[in-house]
């Protein structure tokens, strides 16, 4: 086996496992603005559950085995954190530590609620208040209860629209390797040039739907089509095309994240 075999060989499936993981993701991807109302949801169903608790519950002392808690301070470190949420999230930023730490928050009042000791008013209020929850944690690439060890991140609009455009630069590299290659046959070298373009423009136009907040899953889905495309059916390739080609893994991998087609890194 040649070194262009055995290098096309890893590039190639390394594609198609990223490509797989597309094909797996479900649901759609949704927009910042989308999760900025989400957020409010949250918030709103925050006061929703507190307004309907009983005020001598309110007023109380719990104790458990990890010591004594007044509900008036857990409610209001509660409130504090969805407020802080709703102020910290924007384009720029997606406030993933804050919603970590409203879904742990949460968590503690669920298994309170849904515990032989939780008060029978603001249950119906919280229920609902769990639906928006788990809106919230999908929205973070998690599940709401978050499960041990659980990552909560989204990658915002924005710099998933840059990395979207570090792909589309990434494949020009690639073009201009095919194009200097003097090894490929003429219409080999034109066949690969029109997939290379065509990962470009799908690129270019997954970049502009993130910008203007649409949904983008199909159109990430098909990006990461036609790039497996350019590896596929065991083509050999000239080292130089490899090596443009698998320098587009890193932005590929990070958008992968931000579209839901792979879990967020744990560091």
């Amino acid at each position: 086996m040649g070194v262009r075999t055995r290098v096309g060989g890893v590039i190639a499936g390394a594609l198609i496992l990223a490509a797989s993981g597309a094909a797996a993701q479900t649901g759609e991807r949704l927009s910042d603005n989308q999760v900025k109302e989400i957020i409010d949801q949250v918030d709103t169903g925050r006061d929703k559950f507190e307004g309907n608790l009983d005020g001598d519950f309110k007023g109380s002392t719990l104790r458990g085995p990890s010591g004594e808690t007044k509900v008036s301070g857990a409610l209001q470190d509660y409130q504090d954190s969805t407020k802080k949420l709703q102020e910290r999230f924007t384009s720029d930023y997606s406030a993933s530590a804050e919603v970590a730490t409203v879904l742990k928050q949460s968590m503690q009042i669920d298994q309170f609620m849904k515990g032989p000791t939780g008060p029978a008013k603001g249950r119906p209020e919280w229920d609902r208040q769990t639906v928006n929850l788990r809106r919230l944690a999908a929205a973070y690439g998690t599940t709401f209860p978050l499960p041990d060890g659980a990552t909560v991140r989204r990658i915002n609009d924005a710099e998933a629209a840059l990395t979207a455009g570090a792909v589309a630069t990434q494949a020009e590299h690639v073009k201009e390797a095919v194009k200097a290659d003097k090894t490929l046959a003429k219409p080999d070298k034109q066949a690969l040039v029109k997939q290379v373009d065509a990962v470009i423009k799908q690129a270019k136009t997954l970049q502009s739907r993130l910008k203007d907040g649409k949904s983008v899953t199909t159109d990430g889905k098909a990006l990461r089509e036609n790039v497996a495309a350019l590896t596929a059916s065991g083509r050999q390739l000239p080292p130089t095309v490899l090596t443009a080609i698998g320098a587009m893994n890193a932005p590929l991998l990070k958008l992968d994240q931000a579209l839901g087609f792979a879990p967020p890194p744990t560091s």
